[in-house]
């Protein structure tokens, strides 16, 4: 059988191309590059990374966002994995001669499960694409009777429709040069060193590894100001990038050499027509959004070694955007003012692409700022349009934050609790004057992978004695390290006594210095340039803690547009959209406890219950910003998911507009994630009698109460029931997990006869399911006092034990009738939400005798 690339070998001379002669490479990386060829007849290029090389394929007329739209690809022959970066002229006389640029690349994910061999084996791959220009979903499949022919077609999703990117951007998002450019010659080099001679910059070099980087003071709010330039606040890692002939290297913050960490980066600097340059930037890696994701970037700037470098640029590719010119061509820019800077810094580096320019506004800085916070980016960064480039802390550049977030030094460690493994949360300070004073501790944000490789770290580092010169927690249980270690860490707010709430972990930081750590406070904006003060804008968004529960008159900035309110949800009763956000607003003093600090999950049904739903975790981009949302890595996709946390009637009032009818909530708060307050068991009968889900249900309870465990029941909503006990955060999910199915063993050997804890529907026989799977890190139930997409409109409601009988009828609970039974019997699950159970004393008590 031969070997994969030898039919690209066999049409290829490596003395008479350029083109790159690589091996097949180890690993199962997801780079994906789209290649515009002007060859004999103009065409684009698809390649796919699969088994260490790319799978290619030829397209005349180039990948189309139109939806369903079919474009022939041609299958052509496997390419070494190096022609990902390759740009230039294939000489006359050779395959394929002309010029070829990178227009497009990323990384992609196959939509459906299995082997990706075997896909492409079958004759369909559905793919969803992340590059700079084409993103969403596309399919490939061969044609019938072909064994080259293929049809590529966009699928309809989020991103189908607009202008076609081959016509809109023509140039490569390696060098911003088009093809004709690359064939001919580009004159943009030419218009920049007039201008260059026309700023009468100075020829003389800037060296990049020696040059500190110009830092922006934290301020207050944003302001707006026509002197002033604004920026999105890049959530990366700060860089200088110096380029002379084909050398080109990379400096962090701190003077350290970054270079081999960013191959793509490098690579596309070099691919640049300018042959001197120092330039500045920060590298990111973005999320499924496009948005920069420093946890994201986490899995790409620890890594030191060549082979771990080149497995990861595969799977998470990152970019960098530059946004100041220190020197180009030769010329020393830092004295010109920040505007002539950037103007020739915009005739320097493409667009979009790899590298990429990074554009400003002018003037409109607090309608800038709320675009960010309305996109969840980290901030903005003010600049004053004639500064010049110093090095060190300015107050001629200004960052406003969105969150809340800076860098602590860690200084030590406490034991881990129940089955968390390696550590329980990292102690934190900062510096003022040259003592390291604590701060808090940051026990969220950490997977299982996390925690042990920071174990790992700070295990060499152990000392006896705390770092900290003030405010040392007192204690068992405490590990102290010395403070070389430097991270990031988002939070809500600092409390009056100096300490943080809210905190959760980000990532470490290796380009800060420890002794740079100090508590940021923001200045007060600039007077403005203009006669007239600069209007007040809103404050960075800060993780609010619950409002009140009882619904209280809208927030004049936190107004909710009813959109088609009188649209029927609930044909059978007549029951429209008006009718659900009414029901929400009136139970909010009731469903609000259980809605705070919790990330939820909403099932839209925007035409009603007869309508298409679709369930929706990530909080979309155009979410108004006071509706707080939490970034948490989902280790199920492998990414973050922006969750909304509904804290406010506002917010409830916001989430029920866009048509959710049932809101599904996670067991465990923000501040921890790793730790539920309740523990669960559904009894589901999926066609066992609803009586049979009632006995079942009292059997558990009688052994609960023999266990002198207090517990609380709900209807489902549905045709089933919940019960619920108390936890207050005690146990993690694994042990809650390990006592739920104990709990529900004991219900099954109670009544074996109508119970089971058979996961599977063929298993159970008729039976009632007694589900503790529910227990687990990201799983969901449905919310006490949450309408469910059903006829009659039922609600999943709270009762007390002596309701639960055979004449109990979930379907009498509605958003007709809810609201009056509230009104005169309370709440009777809110103790649920108190003081946790002693699972060590219960089990003591699961062998003694009935």
């Amino acid at each position: 059988m031969p070997a994969p690339l030898d039919a690209y070998r066999k049409k290829r001379d490596p003395e008479r191309t350029p083109e790159p002669f690589g091996a097949q490479r180890a690993g199962d990386g997801r780079l994906f590059v789209v290649q515009k060829h002007a060859a004999r007849r103009l065409h684009y290029d698809v390649r796919l990374e699969m088994d260490g090389v790319l799978k290619s394929w030829a397209v005349p007329k180039g990948p189309s966002m139109k939806a369903e739209e079919k474009r022939l690809a041609v299958h052509v022959e496997d390419h070494p994995f190096e022609y990902a970066d390759f740009e230039g002229i294939i000489p006359e006389g050779n395959y394929g001669a002309g010029a070829v640029i990178v227009w497009d690349r990323g990384w992609y994910r196959l939509v459906k499960d299995g082997a990706p061999d075997a896909q492409l084996a079958s004759g369909r791959l559905e793919v969803e694409l992340f590059g700079v220009k084409l993103r969403g979903r596309w399919t490939l499949a061969r044609m019938s009777g072909k064994s080259n022919e293929w049809l590529m077609l966009k699928k309809a999703d989020a991103f189908a429709g607009g202008d076609e990117p081959t016509e809109q951007f023509p140039e490569s998002v390696l060098s911003g040069l088009t093809v004709e450019d690359v064939r001919a010659g580009s004159s943009r080099l030419d218009t920049l060193r007039a201008e260059l001679a026309r700023l009468k910059a100075p020829a003389r070099a800037v060296d990049g590894a020696r040059q500190p980087v110009m830092l922006a003071s934290l301020a207050e709010r944003a302001f707006a100001d026509p002197a002033w330039l604004y920026e999105i606040k890049y959530d990366g890692v700060r860089v200088l990038a110096a380029r002379d002939g084909e050398r080109v290297e990379l400096y962090g913050r701190a003077g350290q050499v970054f270079t081999a960490r960013y191959p793509e980066v490098v690579t596309a600097l070099r691919a640049l027509p300018l042959q001197r340059f120092v330039l500045d930037g920060e590298v990111v890696a973005l999320d499924e959004q496009g948005r920069p994701s420093f946890q994201r970037l986490q899995n790409r700037m620890h890594l030191t070694r060549p082979p771990d470098v080149e497995r990861a640029r595969s799977t998470v590719p990152v970019s960098a955007i530059f946004f100041d010119a220190l020197a180009l061509d030769g010329r020393d820019l830092r004295e010109a003012p920040l505007t002539q800077r950037k103007a020739c810094l915009a005739l320097s580096v493409p667009a979009r692409g790899v590298i990429h320019y990074g554009a400003h506004v002018e003037g409109r800085g607090e309608a800038f700022y709320e675009a960010a916070a309305e996109q969840r980016l980290e901030g903005i960064i003010a600049k004053r349009a004639d500064s010049r480039y110093v090095g060190g802390r300015t107050r001629d550049w200004l960052k406003i934050k969105c969150h809340l977030r800076q860098e602590f030094v860690i200084g030590g460690w406490t034991d881990p609790q129940g089955t968390r493994g390696w550590f329980g949360a990292l102690h934190l300070g900062v510096y003022e004057g040259d003592r390291l004073v604590y701060v808090a501790k940051v026990g969220t944000g950490f997977d299982e992978a996390l925690l042990r490789r920071l174990s790992d770290v700070l295990q060499p580092l152990a000392r006896t004695t705390s770092p900290f010169a003030a405010g040392t927690p007192t204690g068992r249980g405490h590990h102290w390290v010395e403070p070389r270690l430097v991270c990031e860490v988002r939070f809500s707010e600092w409390t009056d006594e100096g300490g943080i709430r809210h905190p959760a972990f980000l990532g470490l930081r290796d380009d800060k210095p420890p002794t740079e750590c100090r508590r940021e406070t923001g200045l007060r904006p600039p007077a403005e340039s203009a006669a007239k003060p600069p209007r007040p804008a809103k404050k960075p968004l800060k993780t609010k803690p619950p409002r009140p529960a009882a619904p209280s008159a809208e927030a004049p900035d936190r107004q909710v547009t009813l959109t088609n309110p009188k649209k029927i949800f609930w044909p059978d009763e007549g029951y429209t959209k008006s009718d659900l956000i009414a029901y929400y607003e009136g139970v909010a003093p009731w469903l609000l406890p259980y809605l705070a600090e919790r990330p939820l999950v909403l099932t839209r049904y925007p035409d009603g219950i007869k309508g298409k739903s679709f369930y929706q975790k990530d909080a979309p981009t155009w979410a108004p910003e006071w509706v707080r949302t939490e970034r948490i890595w989902a280790k199920g996709v492998e990414r973050e998911i922006d969750y909304f946390i509904v804290d406010s009637v506002d917010a409830l009032r916001y989430v029920a507009n866009t048509g959710t009818i049932p809101l599904h909530l996670w067991a465990s708060r923000v501040g921890s994630l790793e730790r539920p307050d309740w523990l669960v068991l559904d009894l589901d009968p999926k066609g066992a009698p609803f009586t049979d889900v009632v006995k079942v249900a009292l059997a558990l309870r009688a052994i609960l109460e023999r266990l002198e465990l207090p517990s609380y029941p709900k209807t489902s909503g549905a045709t089933g029931l919940h019960v619920l006990l108390p936890l207050a955060a005690r146990y993690t999910y694994d042990e809650t997990r390990t006592f739920a199915n104990l709990l529900a063993t004991l219900a099954v050997e109670a009544l074996p006869e109508i119970s089971t804890i058979a996961r599977m529907i063929r298993l159970r026989e008729g039976k009632v399911y007694v589900d503790y799977g529910q227990n687990g890190q990201g799983q969901t139930i449905v919310a006490p006092f949450s309408v469910r997409p059903l006829p009659g409109a039922p609600v999943s409601c709270p009762l007390h034990w002596p309701e639960v009988t055979a004449r109990l009828d979930p379907r009498r609970f509605t958003i007709r009738t809810l609201r009056a039974r509230l009104e005169a019997d309370g709440d009777p699950m809110a103790p649920v939400l108190g003081a946790g159970v002693d699972i060590a004393a219960a089990l003591a008590r699961v062998n003694e005798a009935p």
